[in-house]
């Protein structure tokens, strides 16, 4: 029973399953909602039957979960991110006109360091509002890496780009994040406002 999913296959899958979540505006869904919009897509048999052909039963969900859904959901992200300038940003929070002087690849893609016309260093650095703190590390871990980045003894800016990956996040939840980052020194923009 367990053979591999032809590519074709898992493409149509994929493709029938974004349509899905685009229709429900998956990641808009709380918790119980996702729960059963993913119940449907196992049921499904142009989906979870196609899926049982080659995993076993138990296996479909979280295939469909941890495969689909998160490189689905990834996918909102980077686009939500790729939609922001980090040097828009700059001129937004800090008031000051820059130009981007690196931009990480790879695992670190969604950082970015800046300069400000004054001389000023920033590093913006994107993420999703959930794992706020992997955007803050990624910061940080490329500020020790890079010598370079501390201008006069003082180390660079830094702003976090976070996506609320669904409506739950309220202005509350906003105040509260803006304000631990700021108690370090840390702004942070919210990308879908």
């Amino acid at each position: 029973m367990t053979q591999k999913l032809p590519n074709k296959k898992r493409n149509q899958i994929e493709t029938l399953i974004y349509a899905r979540a685009d229709e429900m505006n998956y990641r808009t869904l709380s918790r119980p909602e996702s729960s059963l919009f993913l119940d449907s897509l196992v049921e499904d048999s142009a989906v979870g039957g196609v899926l049982r052909e080659y995993y076993p039963k138990e296996k479909v969900r979280t295939y469909i979960k941890d495969g689909i859904l998160n490189a689905y959901m990834k996918r909102f992200t980077k686009c939500a991110l790729n939609g922001v300038s980090p040097t828009d940003t700059i001129q937004r929070i800090y008031g000051v006109p820059s130009f981007v002087i690196q931009q990480c690849t790879g695992k670190d893609s969604r950082v970015s360091v800046s300069r400000s016309d004054d001389g000023r260093i920033f590093v913006i650095s994107g993420g999703t509002v959930l794992k706020w703190e992997t955007a803050l590390r990624k910061a940080l871990e490329l500020i020790a890496r890079e010598a370079g980045l501390s201008v006069d003894g003082k180390t660079p800016e830094i702003c976090l780009h976070l996506v609320a990956t669904n409506n739950s996040l309220t202005v509350a939840d906003k105040k509260h994040i803006k304000t631990a980052l700021g108690a370090v020194g840390v702004a942070a923009v919210f990308c879908n406002d």
